[in-house]
């Protein structure tokens, strides 16, 4: 019986991750912007193509260090939990495998052409296995050892924190979106 996770399940897993980690990577941003020198120049103009640049720089090494401690500790990602999927290691569940897994994951992930050549690698393999699994060796199983709920609702908090980030700082990203949220009391402060 294989029970490694199909190729549909792990491509859901990470988009439910990179909106997971980009709310929770949002809500570091709206603290760094309110503790910092930028809160002031933030409310009057648009931000430079510097400061975009430090913000995708925090996503991404917010998402690089959640998918290393999730993975450490618990062996699956919000994402994951919530697609029922869980990562097996071969070689032991050790921080220098994690830590391979996800440096070659965030280069896959966020470089487009390498992460389309490693899920067609993936899909085309009998284990499933996508670039980074196969450096770590490790594969993506579809049992979980947590209930399915916390990663549901881990994803459904972090999308929210990204909708709070977007309404109320989207005229400093350069967005002009007339959403009418901020008239909402909830997103008030």
């Amino acid at each position: 019986m294989n029970t490694n996770a199909s190729m549909i399940d792990r491509f859901f897993a990470v988009i439910l991750d990179l909106l997971t980690f980009l709310g929770l990577a949002s809500g570091i941003a709206m603290l760094t912007f309110s503790f910092s020198e930028i809160d002031s120049e933030v409310e009057e103009a648009v931000l430079s193509r510097d400061q975009l640049v430090k913000l995708l720089i925090i996503m991404v090494i917010t998402y690089f260090v959640l998918d290393v401690l999730l993975v450490r500790i618990f062996a699956t990602t919000p994402g994951k939990l919530a697609m029922n999927c869980d990562v097996d290691f071969h070689r032991g569940n050790s921080m220098i495998y994690c830590i391979l897994r996800s440096f070659f994951k965030v280069i896959c992930l966020f470089t487009v052409v390498p992460a389309i050549f490693s899920y067609l690698s993936g899909s085309s393999n009998i284990d499933s296995q996508t670039y980074h699994d196969r450096i770590a060796k490790t594969n993506v199983t579809n049992t979980t050892r947590m209930p399915r709920f916390v990663g549901v609702l881990i994803v459904l908090v972090s999308i929210a924190l990204l909708v709070f980030f977007i309404v109320n700082h989207h005229d400093v990203l350069g967005l002009n979106i007339k959403l009418g949220l901020s008239d909402f009391k909830i997103f008030k402060f």
